[in-house]
């Protein structure tokens, strides 16, 4: 009599087990499974196939998916220069991606630079120019700002209204999210330009042996840092804000597969010319950032692309031989951070108690109910 409903969920099970394979990696899973399990996942053992990647893995293109929605790393590559595919055990040692727990031992608050013009890279110094999407690198860190809490307020009392008391509790600030950048190169000092594409960035650098770091630029999202970077390494900074006000627009191709291209080929004709004037301005603003970049950088910015729109780590340098070092990961663990920070920031586990966002969050909606959330669930408007 039960079978039945016994073999659905244990359907059911697998196929939520595939779908966040699919949709998020096996970091989905990092709380859950032992080391040996997730180093496998991470490692491509089990998790090997998905869409738009070809063949069997035997070779590193064979985990970059050409997505509709962007390129993606879907098992254990890295991107280098000309977004080109690479295994990350190739150019880096002691690799991982569970971070999710690491906390700095000391955070140095940097500020944006005042205008528009940045220190260029000096003569002979080889440029590494890194790009960064989604990496799933959810760090212990967040900072916000009274908008955020303001926002946060607003769902705090829906959801007391529609009697979910709980979720304060659950309330977060934006976080940061890591992305790693292993730097291989040692015949000539490094100039990093650093790009982001959404939200808060902390970009975790690791060295070889010999590997010299001049200077690093971050360029976009709503706050950006670097970690387990020299401390007398300068390091600039333009926010998205800062971009926006200094005309300054990252624009990258699109890849192949993107739906734009499939809309645009296999769309209806009364899409067509509306898709090739949007086509026609994106090449605009691909060949303007083109011109900023070599004129910021003396290169360009399509060609020197390392970075997918999805994906963990990206090397600047040579793949080393048996006689070239790897680079050496570097944990955030009881490192050093140097980062932009937005009027709150907070380490998970090191706040006082009552000051964390999600506490100052329902301090907000009590003052706003007179001291007493029951008066919430009597329409009171906020």
């Amino acid at each position: 009599m039960i079978r039945g409903p016994i073999s659905m969920l244990i359907v059911g099970s697998i196929t939520l087990v595939i779908f966040l394979l699919v949709s998020l990696g096996p970091r989905a899973f990092e709380r859950f499974l032992p080391e040996p399990i997730m180093a496998a996942l991470e490692g491509g053992m089990i998790f090997s196939t998905s869409q738009g990647v070809s063949g069997d893995g035997d070779s590193p293109d064979d985990f970059l998916a050409d997505s509709t929605d962007g390129l993606k790393a879907r098992g254990p590559i890295a991107a280098r220069e000309g977004n080109h595919a690479v295994y990350i055990d190739d150019v880096i040692s002691g690799y991982r991606t569970r971070i999710g727990s690491d906390a700095p031992a000391e955070v140095t608050t940097i500020r944006p630079i005042t205008g528009c013009k940045l220190t260029l890279p000096q003569e002979g110094t080889r440029i590494g120019h890194v790009t960064a999407g989604q990496s799933g690198l959810v760090l212990p860190m967040s900072t916000y700002n009274d908008s955020h809490l303001a926002a946060a307020v607003q769902t705090f009392v829906n959801s007391y209204r529609d009697g979910s008391p709980g979720l304060a509790s659950e309330a977060r600030g934006p976080s940061y999210e890591a992305y790693d950048v292993a730097v291989t190169e040692t015949r000539a000092p490094v100039y990093l330009v650093l790009v982001n594409g959404y939200g808060n960035r902390i970009w975790n650098i690791h060295l070889a042996e010999g590997a010299r770091i001049e200077r690093v630029v971050l360029l976009g999202g709503d706050q950006a840092g670097v970690a387990n970077l020299d401390p007398v390494v300068p390091v600039e900074v333009i926010l998205e804000e800062g971009l926006a006000e200094c005309g300054i627009r990252p624009f990258y191709g699109l890849n192949p597969g993107h739906q734009f291209f499939e809309a645009l080929n296999n769309g209806p004709e009364s899409y067509k010319a509306e898709g090739e004037a949007k086509l026609a301005v994106m090449n605009e603003a691909t060949a303007a950032y083109d011109i900023w970049f070599r004129d910021s950088f003396g290169v360009t910015a399509q060609d020197t692309r390392a970075g997918f729109d999805a994906g963990t780590i990206s090397v600047v340098g040579p793949v080393p031989g048996e006689a070239d070092p790897k680079a050496a990961y570097a944990s955030i663990q009881g490192g050093r951070i140097r980062t932009t920070q937005d009027t709150y920031f907070e380490i998970s586990g090191q706040v006082p108690e009552g000051e964390d966002f999600a506490s100052r969050v329902k301090a907000i909606a009590t003052a706003f109910a007179f001291g007493d959330l029951a008066y919430l669930r009597q329409g009171a408007k906020f």
